[in-house]
């Protein structure tokens, strides 16, 4: 009767060293990808396209409140992003992620938060309240966000 729970008891915390193992390995993943958006986020709020698009997957989708149409490609988003900009639409005063959420499938991650910001240049600076989902993919160890979906919260 011994043997048995010694060997009940063996089992019972091998398996539970091999689950909190993977908790925090599953735990480390989610900081890197949360590390990355906050990283690219930065990169946002610098106004930095050289270092935003670092963190942008070629074959990027986005659906912007700003845009009436669906985005698509690297090249399509920068010409977007640099093009408003220069407008001064898309200036950023800060921007802060709120309340962040990442899950994990296998090489995808999916993120959403609430942000707020200023955007806007001058007399045009608003602040704005948002919703919004990324999703990223693992290639070559690191983390490339391949689609964006923000929408206005008010």
């Amino acid at each position: 009767m011994k043997f048995i729970i010694t060997i009940s008891l063996s089992c019972l915390l091998l398996v539970y060293k091999q689950l909190n193992a993977q908790q925090r390995d599953l735990q480390n993943e989610q900081l890197e990808v949360m590390n990355t958006v906050k990283a690219w986020n930065n990169a946002f709020a610098a106004n930095d396209p050289e270092t935003y698009f670092q963190f942008i997957h070629n074959d990027i989708t986005l659906f912007l409140p700003s845009c009436p149409f669906r985005i698509e490609g690297k090249q399509d988003d920068r010409e977007e992003f640099e093009y408003s900009l220069k407008k001064g639409w898309t200036r950023i005063g800060y921007f802060q992620e709120l309340q962040p959420k990442v899950q994990i499938i296998g090489n995808t991650a999916i993120v959403t938060y609430h942000n707020r910001g200023t955007y806007g240049d001058g007399d045009r600076e608003k602040s704005i309240n948002l919703k919004e989902t990324d999703v990223l993919v693992k290639e070559d160890g690191r983390w490339k966000v391949i689609h964006i979906h923000v929408s206005a919260a008010d």
